[in-house]
């Protein structure tokens, strides 16, 4: 999802998605939920933080949520706060969660039911400040093949999207009556093994 959707599904609800105020800066971060502005990088660097839902436990809970459904209208925002465990801002028939996980990186999940394209939950791992390359070191707890492993195991058939140069775009997870798209990057820039091997950043579930 956008930070821009999400910040205003936030603002709908006055509620954050953290422990921490959202900053009325407008260049919002990923979930669109900042610190105090009182909070410096200094403070934010040497800050140790504890989010409700880590990276490993959304994912696990992620594929939960995907093993007990049979269409994305299974998933209901009720279902979404139990799965997770966390209370999910509602505002225009979405639902909403993101909360920072590291210094560097948060977490983000939307339903939206009236999505113009169908009904379809957005997961994402989003990067602070947006745009930039940090390490996934500490949000690849469970990396892609493992994710990819589980749909497998739930029944879904696999199969790569590739652009120039070999380059994968995304991966299709398919059954019946559910389809997840799954965008990966590397785990850093070097070395060569953590360059290729792959990480979950963003789900869609439709």
């Amino acid at each position: 999802m956008s930070a821009y959707r999400l910040s205003a599904l936030f603002a709908a609800l006055g509620l954050a998605a953290c422990a921490h105020a959202p900053s009325p800066d407008s260049s919002a971060s990923p979930g669109s939920i900042q610190e105090t502005p009182a909070m410096t990088s200094t403070a934010t660097a040497s800050q140790a933080f504890s989010p409700r839902v880590d990276a490993e436990q959304s994912l696990l809970r992620l594929l939960e949520l995907i093993r007990g459904s049979k269409t994305v209208q299974d998933i209901t925002a009720e279902r979404l706060q139990h799965t997770f465990g966390v209370e999910f801002a509602v505002a225009s028939g979405r639902s909403g969660f993101g909360e920072r996980l590291t210094r560097d990186w948060w977490s983000s999940i939307e339903l939206d039911p009236n999505h113009p394209y169908g009904a379809r939950v957005e997961f994402s791992f989003r990067p602070d400040p947006p745009g930039s390359y940090p390490p996934f070191t500490d949000i690849c707890k469970v990396d892609f093949e493992r994710f990819a492993a589980e749909l497998q195991k739930m029944g879904f058939s696999r199969e790569t999207y590739r652009a120039e140069h070999n380059r994968v775009i995304h991966d299709l997870f398919q059954r019946d009556g559910l389809t997840v798209t799954v965008y990966t990057r590397g785990e850093a820039d070097n070395p060569p093994e953590k360059i290729t091997h792959a990480c979950v950043q963003m789900v869609l579930i439709n």
